[in-house]
């Protein structure tokens, strides 16, 4: 994704954000609002006696046409839907993964990641359609006992450190906020998943005209460049 100069996260972004920071224990500050597109979305230094950059890139696989019907949808007023079926691919996960990775819009975001020096390089990853939200649901489902999914691991692009692929969100029943599921691949380490609770009112507004906390309470992280 890419912002302009003095804009600040889109709700995608943060939430990204927000579950990295919680995950790492790090500040992400905006990286690529004066920077333009070829900048990652964001930067961080860790703490301790050496010094460490990492930057992330939020992004997920295009979805044009459902996009377009969706946006033709809400401007006259109607159910915003989705038909169709998703090839199950039991046990492919990490196969389907890696070939998704190897994708022109996955290597347009891979060289804006490898073009930043770094010491650390994160791809966040979200679905916007079931076509691929299924299987990052997989991906980060913990099945509770049940048969568990055979995943493999990735081929990870050069230069790129870590994938992150956003789950399932479960409404919080204690707060105001969801519980993310995020699975992470990390090279030599493997597969973590994690679960990571986000304040609804710490978000942007999902849209103009769909704003589930009033625009007065929400309170994003200002996240500056400097």
């Amino acid at each position: 994704m890419s912002n302009g100069p003095g804009t600040t996260t889109s709700r995608e972004e943060e939430i990204a954000f927000l579950v990295v920071e919680a995950v790492l224990g790090v500040g992400i500050r905006l990286a690529d609002a004066d920077g333009g597109n070829k900048t990652p979305d964001g930067i961080w230094e860790y703490r301790g006696p050496v010094a460490k950059r990492g930057v992330i890139e939020v992004t997920s696989p295009p979805d044009t046409s459902l996009m377009g019907k969706w946006a033709r949808a809400r401007r006259a007023g109607a159910p915003q839907s989705e038909s169709g079926s998703v090839p199950v691919r039991w046990n492919e996960l990490g196969e389907f993964c890696t070939l998704m990775l190897r994708e022109p819009w996955a290597c347009e975001n891979v060289e804006k990641l490898t073009a930043y020096p770094a010491d650390e390089r994160h791809l966040f990853l979200f679905g916007r359609s079931n076509r691929v939200g299924d299987y990052f649901n997989r991906l980060s489902d913990t099945y509770d006992g049940d048969i568990t999914e055979q995943v493999d691991d990735l081929v990870l692009p050069e230069g790129v450190t870590d994938v992150w692929f956003r789950g399932r969100a479960r409404r919080s029943r204690e707060s105001h906020g969801e519980e993310i599921r995020v699975a992470r691949f990390q090279r030599s380490v493997g597969w973590q998943r994690h679960s990571v609770l986000i304040d609804e009112q710490a978000l942007p507004s999902p849209s103009l005209s769909d704003d589930t906390a009033a625009s007065g309470s929400r309170r994003p992280k200002r996240r500056t460049a400097n």
